[in-house]
């Protein structure tokens, strides 16, 4: 019984975002409702005030039963729950923990991972993602406890679960936030990829009213994700891009497989980078609304953030990879906008969370602001801080290798050979989250473990295509030299 408790200790571990897990191999029912019952445990011991908890869930395959599952186990240990009736964004779900004034939330989402994974997200009462300190303490508290759980339709005529449509309150908080006043007229095209997640029809229900021309693809639920991976890259965008390519929409935004990253795509199939939108945002904020505030990106963001933030004179910070040290810093500094290269981007005067809805929704704005095409955006915004290119790839490495070939790795590049592998000269080198380098050219390579998946992510930022390739290039040969 100890081994089998240990092994499944294991297997429940909280990472970057959240516990996620393979369907029916350790992310189960059973182990789904031991950290439910430690979240309990978590919820009733931290917070006096009982203020209930809401539970959200997305598309994947059976995520409406896994959220169940977790309701009947919360409302058994006495938490009012408020239940979602529907799939809904997870920015959705954190808007409303703020909307409700709940002690927090819980989600059902394997965020971008593919199908096969679920997951579960913990939101703190401000609607932000939960960082180590949370997550700790919920691991502290598994198997402590006998799990209780009560059937939904008992707890739902007892009144300790209430289900809700956590939509419509969400739609007109964005709805405020938008300049509709300005949207009223746009006549631009819109083409949203909703890739068969939770962000569904939102875009267009935020834009009703308006004369912006929306058409929405891949919004009806699939588990699978057609067999790709529902995070908004080109390369799990076909349709989208081919669409976009033709030139018939004046841009595109999509949202991955629970809507809180963003991805964008010009007309002639040009794909957007989280972050140049994270940048244009800033821009839109600081030189249209004329707000002010700190930037903030990850340790894998773009170098014009740094430029914009010491052009304009503003706090600029660096965190580790994971939204949660972004939205700590929302709820601490006055911050502007907040972005991570994974697309996942925080704005002022709104919940310290991520939404891809409402991010890719500004760009809209953005456009009819200026009256200029997305790309005239775009050049104009490289003429005055510089261009450049940015590059990420996936290298597979086996978990039972991966820290040895890791260790190994990032011994011979830190070496004394470093500069002729690289072939430049790094004026600075961070290992707060990974590896990184950069260069006296502005360009910087970054490579760090993911907290979710068995690969090795590989960023790298330049001023041509080529040379990031290259730099990329470099450390996926040297990794897979190492035996």
């Amino acid at each position: 019984m100890a081994r089998e408790k240990k092994e499944q200790a294991q297997a429940i571990k909280f990472g970057t975002d959240g516990w996620r897990g393979l369907i029916a191999d350790d992310f189960t029912f059973d182990n789904l409702r031991i950290v439910a019952q430690a979240c309990a445990e978590y919820f009733n011991r931290e917070f006096k005030a009982k203020r209930g908890i809401i539970v959200g869930y997305d598309t994947r395959f059976i995520s409406d039963k896994f959220a169940q599952a977790v309701a009947e186990v919360l409302a058994a240990n006495g938490i009012k729950v408020y239940l979602s009736d529907r799939p809904s964004p997870t920015p959705t779900t954190s808007y409303n923990i703020r909307l409700l004034g709940l002690n927090g939330g819980l989600i059902i989402t394997a965020s971008h991972n593919p199908g096969r994974f679920s997951g579960l997200k913990i939101k703190t009462p401000q609607g932000s993602p939960a960082d180590q300190t949370v997550t700790h303490k919920v691991e502290s508290y598994l198997y402590k406890t006998k799990v209780k759980s009560i059937p939904l339709s008992e707890a739902v005529e007892a009144g300790k679960i209430e289900v809700i449509n956590p939509m419509p309150k969400y739609i007109e908080a964005v709805r405020k936030y938008l300049d509709l006043d300005l949207l009223k007229n746009c006549d631009l095209k819109v083409l949203a990829e909703a890739m068969h997640g939770a962000g569904d029809s939102y875009h267009a229900q935020v834009l009703k009213g308006t004369k912006v021309a929306i058409d929405v693809i891949n919004s009806e639920p699939n588990p699978s994700f057609e067999g790709l991976k529902p995070e908004p890259l080109p390369h799990n965008m076909p349709k989208f891009m081919v669409i976009m390519k033709e030139g018939e929409y004046d841009i595109g935004i999509a949202t991955d497989g629970d809507a809180d990253r963003v991805g964008a795509a010009a007309p002639g199939g040009r794909f957007i980078t989280p972050g140049e939108i994270m940048c244009l945002i800033a821009l839109h904020f600081i030189e249209n609304r004329r707000w002010r505030g700190a930037l903030v990106k990850n340790i894998a963001g773009p170098m014009l953030m740094n430029k914009i933030a010491k052009y304009y004179n503003l706090k600029f910070f660096e965190t580790p990879v994971g939204f949660k040290h972004i939205a700590k810093l929302m709820q601490t500094d006055n911050v502007l906008v907040g972005g991570e290269e994974s697309g996942g981007i925080g704005v002022k005067n709104y919940i310290p969370e991520r939404d891809g809805i409402l991010t890719g929704l500004l760009l809209v704005e953005m456009m009819q602001q200026r009256k200029k095409p997305i790309l005239a955006l775009i050049e104009d915004m490289e003429k005055r801080f510089g261009k450049f290119r940015y590059h990420r790839q996936d290298i597979e490495i086996p978990l039972k290798t991966r820290e040895r070939i890791v260790k190994t790795l990032f011994a011979k590049l830190q070496g004394k050979e470093s500069a002729k592998i690289f072939k430049r000269k790094i004026i600075d080198t961070k290992t707060y989250d990974g590896l990184k380098f950069i260069f006296d050219d502005e360009s910087w390579l970054l490579i760090r473990p993911s907290g979710t998946e068995p690969i090795l992510r590989v960023y790298s930022e330049a001023h041509t295509d080529k040379e990031a390739k290259d730099l990329i290039g470099t450390v996926d040969k040297l990794s897979k030299s190492i035996k």
